[in-house]
């Protein structure tokens, strides 16, 4: 059985604002919350599975992952690093959200400065 993803129907939405949030001056990480308020879709934002789908699909054309601008409001870092959880995020998994942050930057807002 296909198990449906939430907020599928709302992709396109969550896409455009990432890619906004990437492309602004300055650039600032946003929470869930706050981008769940944007894209309604609701005060958790958008499900992980619809998040971690764009992921997908931007590796697979060649493009930085862009869900990396949201951020959990407790650790201002994203809820999961190379598809691993981050609750607390290690020394490790900092490093890389900033370089997979700055992938991001270099693609589509050169020479912003990195909000990690």
């Amino acid at each position: 059985m296909i198990k449906k993803i939430r907020h599928l129907d709302k992709k396109g939405i969550i896409h455009a604002g990432l890619l906004d949030a990437i492309k602004a001056k300055p650039i600032k990480k946003i929470y869930y919350g706050e981008f769940g308020a944007r894209t309604q879709t609701g005060p958790r934002g958008p499900s992980k599975q619809v998040l971690d789908l764009i992921a997908d699909e931007e590796k697979a054309a060649g493009k930085p992952d862009i869900t990396v601008i949201l951020v959990r409001r407790n650790t201002g870092y994203p809820g999961q690093i190379d598809g691993k959880e981050t609750k607390k995020p290690t020394d490790a998994q900092k490093r890389r959200a900033h370089e997979k942050m700055q992938e991001a930057i270099d693609a589509y807002n050169p020479g912003a400065r990195n909000p990690f």
